[in-house]
């Protein structure tokens, strides 16, 4: 089963913004999205997350027309991370997190549901804050706290939950790494990385392409709305395929620790060293 993308064609302002755009994300593998600023990424996810209504083209999850979808029984298979989530509220972290347990139960959480919500919360590298209130938190740290109420959103257990583990699936990451320091984008990265391990689905935007490398199964490079490239980091992340959208010189060698490219880039006003 999978989320399928089909020939979708986006317009603002009578302005195209992605053309003809078709990807198929499979269960367990993580998909990253990348491109230059302005390539579509965000259009394309708010499409995926019903913000957005396409032109033309059809988006399948399971098979079945997203728009047929039930919203609570959509909310218990996919969940959608965007870029800024606006909270201005002084609830707890806790409190957050569970807010991603509403698809599952009928107003009151249940004892599982704040297991749930404490599991999701250590997978962040938040344990200890459960009860700090939300609006004193750094940037990065709310970022998480929503990451893990995402995550709670889609947690499941088979034997509990029929329902949630009919279909696969799905978690939708707008740049999530965007306000993290260095060591919180592994872990924030490394805990995609895992859910698709554990049979998720993730579809993921992000600016750093050597994270890219290090963590997509497979990559979908975007330019002026356009598809460039997909498939394989090794495949898409070439240097003829980014100086072409990237406009800058680069440099594309292999990691020397794990089995994937680092991409250097330089001013492109720069001559090349062996110029």
């Amino acid at each position: 089963m999978s989320l399928k993308i089909e020939n979708l064609c986006i317009k603002r302002g009578g302005r195209s913004v992605l053309s003809n755009i078709s990807l198929t994300v499979e269960a367990g593998e993580m998909v990253v999205i990348a491109g230059p600023n302005g390539s579509g990424k965000s259009t394309l996810l708010g499409a995926i997350s019903g913000e957005l209504t396409p032109e033309s083209g059809e988006i399948h999850f399971n098979g079945q027309p997203i728009g047929e979808w039930h919203l609570k029984s959509l909310a218990r298979h996919r969940a959608v991370l965007l870029q800024s989530s606006s909270l201005t509220f002084p609830f707890r972290v806790i409190d957050v997190v569970l807010m991603g347990r509403s698809a599952h139960h009928d107003g009151l959480e249940t004892a599982r549901d704040i297991h749930i919500a404490d599991a999701a919360i250590k997978m962040v590298g938040l344990d200890g804050l459960e009860l700090r209130t939300y609006t004193q938190l750094s940037g990065g740290e709310k970022q998480r706290v929503h990451l893990a109420r995402v995550l709670a959103q889609l947690w499941t257990e088979t034997t509990q939950d029929s329902d949630a583990a009919a279909a696969p699936r799905f978690l939708i990451l707008d740049e999530p790494t965007s306000s993290q320091d260095m060591a919180a984008q592994h872990l924030v990265l490394s805990s995609a990385q895992r859910c698709a391990q554990q049979g998720l689905g993730v579809l993921c935007v992000l600016h750093d392409l050597n994270q890219a490398a290090q963590y997509a199964d497979r990559v979908l490079l975007l330019s002026e709305g356009t598809t460039v490239a997909i498939g394989t980091p090794i495949e898409t992340l070439k240097p003829e395929i980014l100086e072409r959208i990237y406009s800058v010189p680069v440099q594309v060698l292999q990691h020397p620790s794990y089995n994937c490219p680092i991409v250097l880039s330089q001013p492109p006003n720069e001559a090349r060293p062996d110029a």
